[in-house]
């Protein structure tokens, strides 16, 4: 980020030297992102031409930073966006992109995202492969028990590849649809969500590996110190 200021400060020290007819020679994106793609460079060329906002051939006098970057920010997928002009006649874009953590399908069936921070993203672009909650869900939730999940989820790595699924009842109680076994998991509320992972944990090590993964169509772990398995 630094290096990023300097050059935009260095570029706009140039700038009154360049001639008032000056056109635009092309659109220089750079997007920075984590693990998953969320965000391509075409995505944003697409967007800018829809919005009328491609600079390229324009006039370098006539282009409105600051429309570009307030038009990319409307895309709840963006952290950050700079939006510069630079002495050979480029304009470019630096973005910083949110990190989802969660896939979510609320009471109504409509998808979004969280990140880390609870906040809600919408319009990804690409398929990314995440843990995903679905049932009666609203997006109140989004920064509360849906957090709560996912920042758990993020931190441990077999839970995170273990649930494929994460269903709200109707009474906001939890169920888990886990990848390996043909039992579900019923966790009750999302309080002390940790402890009873932890504690199934153990029953897994303990038991399912000694009896087999498929003897159980369901196992609760809502009561303190207790997993109770119902057989097939």
């Amino acid at each position: 980020m630094a290096i990023l200021s300097i050059y935009v400060i260095f570029a706009i020290l140039f700038l009154t030297d360049r001639p008032a007819e000056a056109k635009c020679q092309g659109v220089d994106i750079l997007i920075a992102q984590n693990h998953h793609k969320v965000l391509t460079v075409e995505n944003i060329e697409k967007l800018l031409k829809g919005r009328k906002l491609d600079p390229t051939g324009k006039e370098m006098s006539s282009i409105d930073c600051g429309e570009i970057e307030r038009c990319i920010m409307e895309s709840t997928l963006i952290d950050n966006c700079q939006c510069y002009k630079t002495y050979s006649n480029i304009i470019g874009i630096r973005i910083g992109c949110k990190e989802p953590i969660l896939q979510v399908f609320d009471k109504y069936e409509k998808e979004f995202y969280i990140d880390e921070e609870g906040y809600i993203i919408e319009g990804v672009y690409n398929a990314i492969y995440l843990p995903v909650a679905s049932g009666n869900i609203d997006r109140s939730m989004a920064d509360k028990e849906l957090l709560q999940i996912a920042l758990y989820l993020k931190k441990e790595k077999f839970w995170r590849e273990q649930i494929e699924q994460i269903y709200f009842t109707p009474k906001k109680e939890i169920i888990i649809v886990p990848r390996i076994g043909n039992h579900t998991i019923e966790v009750g509320s999302i309080d002390n969500l940790e402890a009873k992972l932890e504690k199934l944990m153990k029953f897994y090590s303990d038991g399912l590996n000694e009896i087999g993964w498929n003897k159980y169509k369901k196992l609760n772990i809502e009561f303190d110190k207790k997993v109770i398995g119902t057989t097939k």
